[in-house]
């Protein structure tokens, strides 16, 4: 496992355990109570302190938990080893609203207009003949076509929840998120991620029923999670299903 870099392009801390170097992350959060250890296969570990907390070091955090932090390691090798690679070709399939669109490139005399739209079990992307053989060209067509769709789809179906259950909020930002499916801030402004256009609908209303219940309560305390029940009975299932899902929900 080579070194790994944070988005600021530092290092990021190591430690060894039985002869097998860890990457990890640190940060502070005004929300947590306690320390927690995290691991995603995807994003790797991240010790979390409470604020005003220093105590114990994170040596001291991962020794305590080795047996699972080796663990967790072998879960990233393989995820690593089967880590999906998205296709820009004739034919690639791209996950949309828990259906699976074939990439149909058309060639078309305009040199400058690039379109994409989805035609029945299609996701058509019409480009010249410069262009059919362009991953960057076509990657960028398709992403601003989730884009698009996202912008179309999310805000009125969060709309419709929010009435359903009784919820207000304020505004609601269309990202392109790698390590967050939603966000709640303190201002009660919604985020979501363009990429749960390519998820079922049930797994975006978790998704969405999720962050409306962070405006009442700010944490994932045991009842911000009765809370979430309360709205959406099958959350487990869909978290477990983005879990076992997110390699693919990419591009």
């Amino acid at each position: 496992m080579g070194p790994r870099c944070e988005s600021n392009g530092k290092l990021m801390p190591t430690i060894e355990l039985q002869g097998q170097t860890v990457h990890y992350s640190v940060r502070k959060s005004a929300r947590a109570k306690r320390i927690s250890l995290r691991f995603d296969v995807a994003r790797g570990f991240q010790l979390v302190y409470p604020l005003r907390v220093h105590q114990p070091t994170p040596s001291e955090v991962f020794i305590q938990k080795q047996a699972w932090v080796l663990k967790a390691l072998e879960q990233m090798r393989a995820y690593q080893k089967m880590r999906y690679e998205r296709r820009y070709e004739q034919g690639a399939s791209f996950p949309f609203l828990g259906e699976n669109l074939s990439l149909n490139l058309i060639e078309q005399d305009d040199q400058e207009m690039v379109w994409v739209r989805r035609f029945e079990d299609r996701l058509e992307v019409k480009l010249s003949a410069a262009f059919m053989d362009n991953t960057d060209v076509i990657r960028a067509a398709i992403e601003n076509f989730y884009r698009l769709e996202a912008k179309d789809y999310l805000p009125p179906r969060t709309r419709e929840l929010a009435d359903m259950h009784g919820f207000t909020y304020h505004k609601i930002r269309i990202k392109n998120q790698k390590t967050r499916w939603g966000s709640c801030s303190a201002k009660r402004n919604l985020n979501f991620n363009m990429r749960l256009m390519m998820t079922p609908p049930e797994a975006i209303d978790s998704v969405i029923i999720h962050e409306l219940c962070h405006l009442r309560v700010m944490n994932h305390s045991k009842a911000f999670w009765k809370l979430v029940e309360k709205h959406c009975p099958d959350y487990r299932k869909w978290q477990q299903w983005f879990k076992e899902n997110e390699y693919y929900l990419i591009f």
